[in-house]
């Protein structure tokens, strides 16, 4: 029996591939895990921006783009981590982790269900959808965009998490008043409807020509890094086959994967030729292709790993250590005093102390003035409460009396919790 009647005994359903359910185990749970911590890190708070404060909260504070540290160590982290996996496992964030990918994913199981696998063949050449004929009804294509549209509407609340807080999303979706967000029907509208294209139209375009992030990754890769592998000396075990070639979802031959191609390491190949192999009684071993590192398929690199990422490794040390120094080093409150004349009914005699406090708790300070005498200012209040993460103005005003010349003073907060800070202050006085 020759390798095209082996083919032929083995049973392959039209929809998917079912030597790839293995591997899509692991790598579902993946996505699914991916998607469900992007809603649990702003609804928990670890994570969120606050668009009327510029900036970003993290659990019950506020950290400005003053935090310099904090910010410039956590995105250094960031940077280098991608580097080292891409450098080490190429792609396999499109794969295993990209929610992009989930949602295409997704479109095509569905799309080819209802309509047909043809139905998935969209692409820059202009070939159209084509329905199968015993899927061509319209109870299939409404089916299909209504599960487009509710798949939108529920993908398109996760951004909004990251710039509402839960109470206002759910006073939202519940059709209550939402005094706040007055424009927040319009920002999900758009959300909704970029989720659609995507799920209904771009899909996996996006992987292959438009996205940015992916032409980033190109820019670590070499074939040292995590690829298909396709084993040649037993080509003959694949003549005439394409079942592999029909598992990928972006019409790669995985025989013939490059450096530079839109592989995204699913491994729904590999998975699909080891379930070819198992089947087959005359095709003995394991499947042609598997996940190598290198030209020659050895399983591990880690020399050429290290020479490729100790400038990142260097980098990532720089980035923990700036980012522990912010933590240590951050203040939950600010302080800054100013002139107040350009403020409304204010003149050259009032300046401004500027409160901030960076905790999304009630809090209380006291102030004190010191270098001049009680009776050449007035201080609005010593005592001041802030309910939230907010600013509060207090009014400084100096008296008239005071003599011509400069006058050296010093503002004090102190916090209940402890904080305590001093802004020096050099007041020119005209006098009477």
């Amino acid at each position: 029996m020759n390798a095209q009647e082996q083919l032929k005994n083995i049973s392959i359903r039209e929809e998917h591939v079912p030597g790839a359910q293995s591997v899509r185990v692991w790598r579902r749970a993946s996505q699914y895990l991916v998607i469900l911590l992007l809603v649990l890190i702003p609804v928990t708070g670890l994570f969120r921006i606050d668009p009327m404060a510029g900036a970003f909260r993290l659990l019950d504070y506020q950290v400005w783009f003053s935090d310099i540290f904090i910010v410039m160590g956590f995105w250094l982290m960031v940077a280098t981590g991608l580097i080292f996996m891409y450098s080490w496992a190429g792609s396999v964030f499109c794969g295993w982790v990209c929610p992009q990918n989930t949602i295409s994913e997704w479109a095509n199981t569905l799309t080819a269900k209802l309509l047909g696998r043809r139905a998935l063949m969209m692409d820059v050449t202009g070939l159209k959808m084509q329905v199968a004929r015993r899927k061509d009804a319209w109870m299939n294509k409404i089916l299909l965009a209504i599960a487009f549209i509710l798949v939108s509407m529920l993908f398109a609340i996760i951004p909004l998490l990251y710039f509402f807080p839960p109470d206002v999303i759910w006073s939202f979706l519940i059709l209550q008043p939402v005094p706040d967000a007055e424009n927040l029907l319009w920002i999900y509208s758009v959300c909704i409807l970029v989720v659609l294209v995507d799920a209904s139209v771009m899909r996996h375009l996006v992987c292959k020509y438009m996205c940015i992030y992916r032409i980033w990754q190109h820019s670590f890769k070499t074939r040292d890094t995590l690829h298909i592998a396709y084993d040649e000396s037993r080509s003959d075990h694949c003549l005439n086959c394409t079942y592999c070639e029909d598992s990928c979802f972006l019409d790669i031959d995985p025989r013939q994967t490059l450096v530079f191609d839109s592989c995204i390491n699913c491994g729904d190949c590999v998975a699909a030729c080891d379930h070819l192999h198992s089947k087959s009684k005359k095709m003995k071993g394991p499947g042609l292709l598997s996940f190598a590192f290198g030209e020659s398929g050895e399983k591990s690199n880690l020399g050429s790993l290290l020479s490729r990422t100790k400038t990142a490794g260097a980098v990532t040390l720089v980035g923990a250590f700036c980012f522990v120094l912010g933590i240590f080093s951050y203040e939950p409150y600010s302080m800054v005093v100013d002139r107040a004349q350009l403020m409304p009914g204010m003149t050259a005699q009032d300046y401004r102390i500027n409160i901030a406090n960076k905790r999304y708790q009630p809090t209380q300070l006291h102030l004190v003035v010191e270098g001049m005498p009680a009776s050449m200012y007035r201080l609005e209040q010593t005592d001041v409460v802030i309910e939230n993460a907010e600013r509060k103005d207090v009014m400084l005003h100096f008296s008239q009396d005071l003599e011509k010349g400069l006058h050296r003073l010093t503002v004090h907060a102190e916090s209940d919790d402890g904080w305590k800070k001093s802004f020096k202050v050099v007041y020119f006085s005209e006098g009477k």
